[in-house]
């Protein structure tokens, strides 16, 4: 029961508003806390739908409750209708006041009342279906859903639990099956990769080495550096490839940045969004560690885990320096350099399977705001380069607004820089994260 008091308090104690969540499950052992992790995360990501079909299903359910028996319900739910639980075994041993066990009991029963049978298929757009994964449905004895009377961006929002103004956006830009295929990515569960550190040495060996500690690492067809990561990957951070440097935990997607900067020995190198360091040592890496790299980042305190990863990587070509590259001038001085990274702070919608929180942060009065940012940081970035130089954008982020319409409109203000590539990535089932990467480059004159 400790995972699932875990997941009550940590979920109770989230606030939308406040950012990045914090779980404060150090006293659960290794078991729980990966039983509690997929609880929270899992509400999180189905949070929405969760509330609706609660609703539904008994009167009064979550309304006016405190909000550790919300979140209990919000589990309680999560485990029977997505992990396919037995009503009675979710509610075996519940814990908590005689009154909030016996409303749990009420609406969980309610819940298996409602439940007809779990069926093969994911059908959309029936208001007693419900998709809970690529291939099943939950069919209810009623109509719970109310999708059927919803337009396309509220019925898919409802469905895959997002905010109707996301779902929109998504419609409006990428078009209806690329945005019906975000929905579906936001819930996925997300793979493991990992880079290999190429100065430790050889990718099949240390996929090699991580098999001999029990984690199953196998080499990603048509990635230099990518490993993805199976049985056992909860040990990666226990073996002695980790300690010694041999690889960093990375999406597939996020490979692609360093990479496509090109980083050359004795070249000048910006790092100017760099925290916790994952493209930096990218960079440093591909450079042989022969680099001068500045890595920059609004925050001092997050600096640190740029330094610390830099260290158990080997790489010593790294400085670090704390500034606000938003701000007028920050950057006075500190060029010209040979190629700039900005990784720029963005909505996260490419990462939504990871970042389960993200989706309830959005709203488009932020992302306007994320946009300024984004403008100033790629307008301060250009103004370091120097001549001949070149310099990679990119964002977690799958909204147009903050990758292809961004980078045109700075383009027109800089009629010495052109756009050499442009890459948008959607989040696959087995693939990489969604994410947009454009390489620009200044002119010799």
């Amino acid at each position: 029961m400790k995972a699932l008091e875990g997941a009550v308090r940590a979920l109770s104690a989230w606030d939308p508003r406040r950012g990045s969540l914090k779980l404060g499950l150090e006293e659960l052992s290794g078991n729980e806390r990966g039983t509690t992790l997929a609880w929270v995360h899992g509400v999180l990501r189905r949070r929405r739908t969760l509330g609706h079909v609660l609703g539904a299903v008994a009167r009064r359910a979550l309304k006016g409750r405190r909000p550790e028996l919300v979140a209990l319900l919000e589990v309680l739910a999560y485990r029977v209708l997505y992990e396919g639980e037995e009503t009675e075994r979710a509610l075996a041993g519940l814990g908590g006041s005689k009154r909030s066990r016996e409303h749990a009991q009420r609406v969980l029963l309610a819940l298996d009342e409602a439940i007809a049978e779990r069926v093969a298929g994911a059908a959309e757009g029936h208001d007693a279906l419900l998709p809970v994964g690529r291939s099943e449905a939950v069919r209810f004895r009623r109509p719970l859903l109310d999708v059927s009377r919803r337009g396309a961006a509220g019925r898919l929002a409802l469905l895959h639990s997002l905010p109707d103004a996301l779902v929109e956006a998504w419609i409006r830009d990428r078009g209806p099956e690329v945005a019906t295929a975000l929905c579906w990515a936001a819930n996925d569960p997300p793979p493991l990769f990992a880079r290999a550190n190429p100065l430790w040495g050889d990718r099949s060996c240390l996929a090699a080495a991580l098999a001999a500690e029990g984690v199953e690492a196998t080499p990603v067809e048509g990635s230099p550096s990518a490993l993805r990561l199976g049985a056992g990957r909860g040990r990666f951070r226990h073996t002695a490839p980790w300690r010694e440097g041999a690889l960093f935990v990375q999406d597939l997607t996020a490979q692609e940045a360093a990479p496509l900067l090109a980083p050359r020995p004795g070249e000048r190198v910006l790092d100017l969004c760099a925290a916790p360091g994952g493209k930096t040592t990218h960079l440093a890496e591909l450079a042989g560690d022969r680099a001068r790299l500045l890595a920059c980042d609004v925050s001092a305190r997050r600096l640190r885990r740029v330094v610390e990863n830099a260290r158990r990587l080997g790489l010593a070509s790294v400085r670090t320096q704390a500034l606000d590259g938003t701000r007028p001038g920050a950057l006075a001085g500190l060029g010209p350099f040979d190629a700039v990274l900005i990784d720029a702070p963005c909505s996260n919608t490419g990462v939504l399977r990871r970042r389960s929180e993200a989706r309830w942060r959005y709203d488009r009065r932020a992302q306007r705001r994320l946009v300024t940012a984004q403008e100033r940081l790629l307008a301060a970035g250009l103004g370091t380069l120097a001549p001949g130089g070149r310099l990679l954008y990119s964002v977690c982020s799958v909204e147009r607004d903050e990758g292809e319409a961004l980078v045109r409109r700075v383009l027109e203000s800089h009629a010495e820089v052109r756009l050499a590539e442009e890459v948008l990535r959607l989040p696959t089932p087995e693939g990489g994260d969604g994410g947009y990467l454009a390489l620009l480059r200044r002119g010799e004159g």
